[in-house]
Order: structure tokens, then sequence, then C-alpha cells
């Protein structure tokens, strides 16, 4: 067993590998922008469905990076094969199932959600390509939690690092018909993020296997695998719950825009939204590192220290967040212009930026201390709070200040500005309160 690592050491590898990770969803887009902006808000309609499956996944992957965490945290090795065992086994099966249903029922899903005609024909190929591919997602979210709450963020890390550069050379191959390759388009966008996931993969399993956990693992499946699997959806199914409510509240906002206001402002939001997503990558890092943090200190019965560490590593990530949203809300429209030269898109995507300037800070609450709350094995309380504000001021308020009052994008991102606030005080009184103290999955 290594020595415990600080927050430096496993939130900066981190930090890059989210960075790398968001590159895989950001060059797509960026490249796809200068092919064609259709084709750019196509892909950004796909992958919202295809994060809303990825949320069944995240019921199993968010448990194992838990009780993998508290148990390595309690020296319990046997526990933790175990754990590791079911959980790939379990998201192998979902993922297969998942991605048969992406290959027949993709175009089918986006036309209910309302994906206008100039968008679809780009749209149906990409998630028949990528969502087809998902049963790779459902391994990789599995097997980069076992790593990650071993500590091994680094190794986590590099994996990451080789997969996009996978996928940002086979975009540039495909999307500009380098080397001779032909000019593919969006198809070709899909097939190079498909091959690199499931390179990544590959790469993964295998540095388990090898580093951290024996082959043999698997032969836990034999030995009462559902018990495992109560405790696995435990702390999983709530843990995918809090994110499902934010996914499918996303995707409501996205039909809000689709069908109430134009296919620029939704252009204008699938730019918005690469870009804010580099405001928030320090508190998504230091929310992950902390959850791994909580969960060996819980598993240790180190209770004091946990919760000191949740609330310095929240400090931390604060600082962050505010400089980050200085910086979005003075730059926004050269942010924008790096996507498009079309300055409706550019000017209502800059005004959004300024409301999300203000969002982030409150975003950081959420990230940070629900992974905190998570680690540490309380689940409910987060989803309970992410159903009622994500919906109640989220989309609510979004449509009431977007559609109702006129406020368009802006009006809608605050809205969603209202929810993180909330919500966000919530999950800090409730770090404070320490219940969830008493809420460990091991000892």
């Amino acid at each position: 067993m290594e020595e415990r690592k600080s927050l430096f050491q496993l939130a900066g590898p981190l930090f890059i590998e989210i960075l790398l990770f968001m590159l895989l969803g950001v060059a797509d887009i960026f490249m796809l922008s200068q092919f064609d902006d259709q084709a750019a808000g196509a892909v950004g309609a796909s992958n919202q469905v295809i994060g809303n499956l990825n949320i069944i996944f995240i019921i199993i992957s968010a448990g194992t990076a838990v009780l993998v965490a508290q148990n390595v945290g309690a020296k319990l090795d046997k526990e933790v094969e175990k754990v590791s065992a079911v959980s790939l086994t379990i998201n192998l099966v979902i993922g297969l199932i998942v991605s048969l249903a992406m290959i027949f029922y993709g175009e089918t899903i986006l036309s209910k959600m309302g994906v206008s005609s100039g968008l679809m024909g780009y749209a149906a190929d990409y998630i028949q390509i990528v969502g087809g591919g998902l049963i790779f997602q459902a391994l990789l979210n599995t097997l980069t939690a076992i790593i990650r709450s071993h500590g091994f963020t680094k190794e986590s890390m590099t994996i990451t690092v080789a997969m996009n550069i996978f996928n940002i050379v086979g975009d540039a191959v495909v999307i500009f018909g380098l080397f001779g390759f032909p000019v593919l388009g969006v198809t070709g966008v899909a097939i190079a993020t498909t091959f690199s996931r499931f390179c990544a993969v590959v790469a993964a399993f295998v540095f388990l296997i090898k580093k951290l956990l024996p082959i043999t693992m698997f032969s836990h499946l034999t030995k009462k695998p559902w018990l495992m699997v109560k405790k696995l959806f435990k702390i999983g199914f709530p843990a995918a719950m809090e994110n499902m409510s934010y996914s499918l509240s996303q995707t409501v906002v996205m039909i809000i825009i689709l069908n109430h206001l134009s296919e620029t402002a939704y252009i204008a939001k699938t730019y918005v939204g690469t870009i804010i997503r580099f405001a928030m990558i320090v508190s998504i890092a230091v929310g992950q590192a902390n959850q791994i943090m909580i969960g060996q200190l819980v598993g240790a019965e180190e209770i004091e220290e946990a919760y000191e560490t949740g609330l310095k590593n929240f400090k931390t990530a604060m600082i962050f967040s505010v400089l980050s949203g200085i910086v979005v809300f003075f730059f926004g429209e050269e942010f924008m212009s790096i996507y498009t030269d079309n300055q409706e898109i550019i000017t209502l995507g800059a005004v959004t930026l300024m409301v999300d300037a203000f969002l982030e800070p409150g975003r950081n609450f959420n990230l940070v201390l629900i992974n905190g709350l998570r680690g540490a094995g309380d689940v409910i309380f987060p989803v309970v709070m992410a159903v009622i504000s994500m919906w109640g001021f989220g989309v609510l308020g979004g449509y009431i200040f977007g559609v109702v009052l006129g406020y368009g994008l802006p009006g809608i991102w605050f809205g969603l500005l209202l929810d993180e606030w909330i919500r966000g005080l919530c999950m800090l009184w409730r770090w404070n309160s320490r219940k969830w103290v008493e809420k460990a999955m091991v000892n």
C-alpha cells in the first residue's frame, strides 16, 4: 500500500486528464466548426443524448469509486478485487445493450427530441457510430474509477493523453483530408472518437492487471456477487440519479432552446458549453481528488481529518473558480470567435458567458462538496437537492427568464445560475453538519 497522496499529487494529473478528455469533445466541435456550423451543432445534440446514456454507466462506476477508495483506506484487498470484478462485468453487459440500442434507435431518439432537419443528417451518423461504441465508454468509466481510487491518477492521465492524441490526429485526417484520406466530416470524427476510446480501454485494462489487481479477481464472480452488486447500487444509483437529473435537465433546456428560441441560439449554446468546460476544470479535478481523499480517510476512520480536508479542498478550488469567471466575463467574444465568424452567434454567446462568470463559483460548491459527500458514502441528500433545485430553479427558472420574460439564452443561463448557488449552499450546510460521518460503507 502506497503512502496516501496529497491534493496536488491527485488533482494535478486529474486536471491534465480532464483537460485532455474535454479536448476529445472540443476537438470534434472546433474542427467541425471550420467545416460547417450545422455539423458542430449536430454533434452537440448527439452528445447530449450520449451524455444521458453515460449516466447508466455512472451507476456502477460511481459506486466502484467509493467502495474501492474506502476499502483501499481500510486495507481490505480482497474486497477491492471483488468490487472491481463485479463492476467491470456489469458495465460490460450494460454497455453492450446500450450500444446496440443506439445503433438501431439513435436517430429515432434525436427526432423525438426535436432536432431540426438541418442538423439531423449529421447527428444521426454521429450518434449511431459513437453511441454504438458506448460499450468502450462503459468499460473505461469503470477502469479509470478503479485506477484513480487506488491513487494512481498520473497513470490514468497518461492513458487519456494517448486517447486524445489518437482522437485529434484522427479528426484532422478525416475532416481536412490529410495524407490523401477522403474527407469524411462527421462520420470520420465519430470513427476517430470511438477508436480512441477502444485504445484507451485496452491500455487501462493492461495497466490494471499488470500493476494493481490479479486477473484471478474474476473468480469472485462465483462467490455471491449479488451482495456486492447491492452495495454498488446503494451508492451508485443515488449518485447516478444526481448526474441523471443534471443531464436530463440540460436536455430539457436544449429542447426549450430548439423549440422556443432558435437554431442560432442552440449553436451558440454548443460553443458556450465547450468554453465553460475549461472554466470549471480545476473544480472538477479538485472534486474528483476530494472524493478519493475523503473515501480513503473515512475508510481509515480519520473523520476529523476528512472534515478539514474537505473544507480546505473546497476553498482551494474556489480561488480558481472565481479567477476563471473573471476571464470568461471579459474575454467572451474572443473565445466565441475561435469557433465561428457569425457575429450574431458571437454576440449572443459572449453575453451568455458574462452570466456564466457569476455561475461558476456557485458550481464549485457542488463539484467539490458533493464529491466529498459521495466519498464518505452520503449520496441521498445530494440527489434530493438535485431534483428540487435543478428542475425548480434551473429548468423552470430558465424557461421563465429565457422564454416568458424574453431574455433568451442569457435568461436561461440565469436560471442555471440560481440552481448552482442554491444547491451549492445546501451542500456546504450538509458538509458542516457532519451527518455524512455515519454513511461509511466499510468497518
